[in-house]
């Protein structure tokens, strides 16, 4: 647990995976990316799937809702997932029921991040909480549903539109506030409607940074994983959102990093950024 200002911020697992360390790095060689993060035999690196609950009195927050529990047994083998379903688990763990949930912002739609979003009842997919509204950038939304095949892959239908059938979507444009102390803020980068969000109260703040950075070692400009839409985009805004949280003195959550999951950012004079102040956990 985590106290920044009113809010009481917790730091839940939406699964842990294996993924292709070629995929999560991008242009940087191997033999530089595995100094790193050691890949085992099929050139795989273990990561995470961190979500954040946000509590203040007023709201209960979710950030990202990992892999969820519709996926085939397949596909969970092939991502080696872990068993069961640990969003659910470790929000129980906090004492916080799905119905008490009531913001759900998603940083963009691909499945290891909204597919915990719905679940399967009786062979109908529906809400997993079902008295939130569900936060997703216009553009991710119009991408995600423009069955456009450089863009399919990572978007399952069935993790978010049952929330539009449901009136549970709520689309934003571009940089705002969705509740008062929660800001999304469009990245673009890693996919055209990606957005980062930032929890702030007073002179404390926290930002999610999504896929834009999803491990502490990307805090380097040029590490970008393979799957970004727009490279120059993602290097320029990791910048900017480094530079914001340094200035601030906000701590970030690198979503994907299975051992460094939170720290705060420094400036430095050679390497732009460095990450200090790691959390290992909240």
């Amino acid at each position: 647990m985590m106290q920044i200002g009113d809010w009481q911020v917790d730091l839940v697992s939406g699964g842990r995976f294996l993924h292709d360390g070629g995929i999560l790095y991008g242009v940087v060689p191997k033999a530089i990316w595995q100094t790193v993060t050691p890949a085992d035999e099929q050139n795989r690196v273990p990561l995470a799937m961190n979500c954040l609950l946000a509590r203040n009195g007023s709201h209960v927050v979710l950030i990202d809702a990992g892999h969820g529990d519709k996926l085939s047994p397949l596909d969970r083998k092939s991502h080696s997932l872990e068993p069961g379903w640990p969003l659910l688990t470790d929000l129980a763990r906090l004492g916080v029921a799905p119905e008490e949930v009531d913001v759900v912002v998603l940083s963009h739609l691909h499945w290891d991040h909204a597919g915990g979003a719905t679940t399967r009842i009786n062979g109908e997919v529906t809400a997993t909480f079902p008295s939130a509204s569900y936060y997703v950038q216009q553009q991710e939304w119009q991408d995600a549903n423009s069955n456009s095949l450089e863009l399919s892959g990572g978007y399952h239908e069935n993790d978010y539109l049952p929330l539009a059938s449901e009136g549970r979507l709520m689309l934003v444009n571009g940089s705002q506030e969705i509740v008062p102390g929660v800001r999304a803020i469009l990245t673009g980068g890693h996919t055209r409607g990606h957005q980062a969000i930032e929890i702030s109260s007073g002179r404390e703040g926290i930002v999610f940074l999504g896929d834009v950075a999803p491990t502490a070692a990307h805090i380097r400009r040029m590490w970008c994983t393979s799957y970004d839409l727009d490279l120059p985009q993602s290097r320029r805004v990791k910048s900017e959102l480094f530079g914001h949280a340094a200035d601030q003195g906000h701590w970030v959550v690198w979503n994907h990093d299975r051992h460094n999951p939170i720290s705060r950012i420094e400036r430095h004079p050679r390497r732009e950024f460095v990450p200090v102040e790691v959390q290992e956990n909240l």
